[in-house]
């Protein structure tokens, strides 16, 4: 008998775990372990960018293993995973807002239940039901009855980690909960404004996210944490699969750059570049801060700095001189604001003047640097596969991450994820036209565009 599907399947990850061993016997990277060790393992870095073909490679065998899961697993269960789901989060939650990851690491071996309650006082009883679970899910392992140890991926989460910083911004579960309650709400249902989200519903608040932000110093220092560690996930990519050469002739300007950190990145690889984060009044502190603290001292002073600016003014930086980026800003916005902000760039853009766009796409387009817009032969997919699943099918698969943060940014925003034809009208409307788009080994790509006519 024919079992066409599964077959496949078994086929795709065959094919992807052997490239995978080839790729990373070619770049000369260790065998990978589930177990937590001393050091950290090169794919887990959030600095350097992963090869190429072991990036192509995990992401057909991610791809591959997810949908394996939705072919065998029972629906009663996965149900059941989806009833209970919220306790992966606050699970993840106790471990780090307790200390329990960070005790943890001091005893690679495995530590007791009962070493933990004496250390921590907290009820052994309740931390072995809540440490199997958190094994259940891949963090830890229980070694022997009522021990436990470590597994690789909680690295992520100890103190200084960038993982930290996602679990540590308070009230999600919280907005999470008012998303039904938004979906029927009167006034809110069939509104697009970022002041009707499941957010004020979440708060008891009247005001948009940003405005709320504003008021509360601790949440701001996490969220801006957060939105920080999202970016640095994706920078190496951005940084490695960019021609980021063409911009030495003009400063950049990073335009709502949060606390400076892709800037800084750009600075330190490419010393040559000079930047400036601008972003709300109240940011201006935390990126002089991060610039001081980890831009590099040997650079020329000036290399990096930051000013205020409202995204909806305009834009004092004018002409050839400057090439415009946003990353992370457009997503925040319905279409009519995001239009509005890219008119403010058109309108201070020159003739050679570039409008760096850097998002995610949703949905597979093309994969080329050449002027789109002109040349429609260019539009066609070059992407290889090395698998029986389509590019289509393994971008489903491998969506979870971007698709959470798309739901997420529409209950705090009222803002949609686009695919590129909704990105281009946007686009478009602003004055501007896309000439070349870059796929990055990330889940957003660059849009890089200019003035129409120019």
């Amino acid at each position: 008998m024919y079992h066409r599907e599964l077959d496949n399947l078994q086929t795709t990850l065959n094919n992807a775990l052997n490239k995978l061993r080839i790729a990373m016997d070619r770049s000369m990277l260790p065998p990978l372990s589930s177990q937590y060790g001393n050091e950290m393992h090169p794919l887990d870095s959030l600095d350097q960018p992963t090869p190429v073909g072991v990036y192509e490679a995990r992401r057909a065998a991610l791809a591959s293993v997810a949908e394996l899961k939705n072919l065998l697993q029972h629906p009663f269960e996965k149900a059941a995973e989806s009833t209970f789901a919220m306790y992966d989060f606050v699970t993840v939650q106790v471990f780090v807002e307790h200390g329990i990851v960070d005790l943890m690491a001091k005893e690679p071996s495995g530590i007791s239940v009962k070493t933990l309650q004496s250390e921590l006082n907290l009820d052994c009883h309740r931390l072995t039901t809540i440490l199997r679970h958190l094994s259940a899910c891949g963090w830890i392992r229980e070694t022997q009855d009522g021990i436990f140890a470590l597994n690789r991926p909680s690295r992520i989460l100890l103190q200084g980690q960038r993982g930290r910083a996602l679990i540590s911004v308070p009230g999600n579960m919280r907005i999470a909960e008012a998303l039904p309650r938004w979906l029927t709400h009167p006034e809110f249902r069939f509104s697009e404004s970022p002041e009707h989200t499941a957010f004020q519903l979440a708060n008891d608040t009247t005001k948009p996210f940003f405005e709320w932000v504003k008021d509360d110093r601790n949440y701001l220092g996490r969220f801006a944490a957060c939105v920080e560690a999202l970016g640095e996930y994706v920078t190496p990519g951005i940084l490695s699969d960019y021609p980021w050469q063409t911009c030495l002739n003009s400063t950049i300007i990073d335009c709502g750059g949060g606390k400076g950190s892709l800037a800084i990145a750009l600075a330190n690889k490419f010393p040559a570049l000079r930047l400036v984060v601008q972003e709300r009044g109240e940011m201006i502190e935390l990126a002089e801060a991060n610039i001081k603290a980890h831009l590099d001292p040997s650079l020329v002073p000036g290399t990096v700095v930051a000013e205020a600016h409202n995204l909806f003014s305009a834009q004092p930086r004018t002409g050839d001189n400057y090439t415009f980026m946003l990353r992370h800003v457009l997503h925040n916005w319905p279409e009519t604001q995001a239009v509005s902000i890219l008119e403010k760039l058109a309108a201070a853009a020159g003739p050679k003047s570039k409008i760096l766009i850097i998002e995610r796409i949703s949905g597979n387009y093309p994969n080329t640097h050449v002027q789109l817009e002109h040349d429609p032969t260019n539009t066609s997919d070059i992407t290889t596969s090395a698998s029986l699943m389509t590019e289509q099918d393994i971008l489903n698969s491998s969506s979870r991450i971007p698709y959470a943060l798309a739901l997420h940014l529409l209950c705090i925003l009222n803002c949609h994820e686009r695919t590129l034809d909704q990105w281009r009208t946007i686009i478009s409307k602003a004055g501007l036209v896309v000439t070349g788009l870059y796929k990055l080994r990330a889940y957003v790509s660059i849009m890089e565009c200019r003035v129409i006519g120019a």
